[in-house]
């Protein structure tokens, strides 16, 4: 029997944990839309913008899978491309501009978006 590689494993459960965590997205890249699953974190910014009193906007993480036929994957993605998905489960979708990439594996890749 073969031994799987870490990435490997990584790749062949994406799915498994879009299909738990996952929300229904639509990617444009600007060629296509698709739809895809994304797992969204929330960061929240401490503190507030002087002078006035206003406080800054949360900053939205996304998860998707590595792939460019089911999630965005690191090689296709340019900053400004949209994704259309509810900020949170059972909300209205809205329009997301990908900001930058923070992290990535063979199996997903987390992207801030705006």
């Amino acid at each position: 029997m073969a031994v799987k590689t870490f990435d490997e494993i990584l790749v062949e459960n994406v799915d498994h944990f879009l299909d738990v965590f996952g929300i229904a997205g639509i990617y444009s890249s600007g060629v296509l839309d698709r739809e895809i699953k994304v797992i969204v974190r929330y960061i929240s910014v401490a503190g507030q913008v002087a002078p006035v009193v206003r406080h800054r906007s949360p900053i939205v993480n996304i998860k998707v899978a590595n792939s460019s036929t089911t999630g965005i994957s690191a090689e296709e993605f340019e900053q400004g491309q949209v994704i259309n998905m509810p900020p949170r489960k059972e909300a209205d979708a809205r329009d997301f501009q990908l900001a930058r990439i923070i992290k990535q594996d063979a199996g997903m890749v987390t992207i801030e978006v705006h």
